[in-house]
């Protein structure tokens, strides 16, 4: 949402009670950092807290405790790895990157419409392509067999991993385009490895 374009995904995000982000997938975050928005943090202190003796202090009611916040009772500094990376590297390159991460999503979708039969099984907003080879002849669970097995050969050799999932009934294959130094001869290359590996 650091994408002016695409802030329209978030209409409707103002009725949101509660919201949840992960910057330490596709922004780069250090693993594990998410962040995490409630409306009214009361409720969830209501839920949440525990109050034993041993966890009483003086500054209780003086400063928001956020033990009282989660499960484990304290949170580790996870914003930090955050701030680290806006300082390292900038709102404009993040924005920069993710745009570039889009743009290969966009040239990979474009190039399985065009060759046949191939096919883009959901649409492609942001960085991550769902594919599917369709050869003629092939339906049902032979076609889901044949999806397994490509992607499992993409899987096993090491160049590149595939997340296969199931979309309406079928398997198919997620391409996630996200990693730090993924340029456009890196998406091609991978092009070039999936369509070699089903002949």
């Amino acid at each position: 949402m650091i994408l002016p374009e695409c802030r329209w995904m978030w209409d409707g995000i103002e009725s949101a009670d509660s919201v949840v982000l992960n910057p330490h997938k596709w922004l780069g975050a250090a693993f594990d950092c998410s962040l995490f928005y409630v409306r009214e943090p009361n409720l969830l202190v209501q839920v949440m807290s525990t109050s034993p003796s041993y966890l009483q202090s003086n500054a209780d009611g003086a400063v928001t405790n956020y033990r009282d916040w989660g499960i484990p009772l304290g949170r580790r500094m996870r914003a930090l790895k955050l701030w680290f990376l806006l300082r390292l590297e900038g709102a404009a390159a993040l924005r920069e990157r993710l745009r570039r991460d889009i743009a290969n999503a966009q040239w990979l979708k474009q190039q399985i419409e065009t060759t046949p039969g191939w096919r883009v099984v959901a649409p492609v907003p942001l960085q991550t392509v769902c594919v599917r080879h369709e050869p003629a002849g092939l339906s049902g669970e032979a076609l889901d067999r044949h999806t397994l097995e490509w992607v499992n050969r993409i899987n096993s050799s090491g160049a590149a991993y595939l997340t296969p999932a199931i979309l309406e009934g079928r398997w198919m294959a997620r391409i996630s385009i996200g990693a730090l130094t993924t340029e456009r001869e890196d998406v091609a290359a991978l092009w070039d490895l999936i369509q070699a590996t089903v002949v």
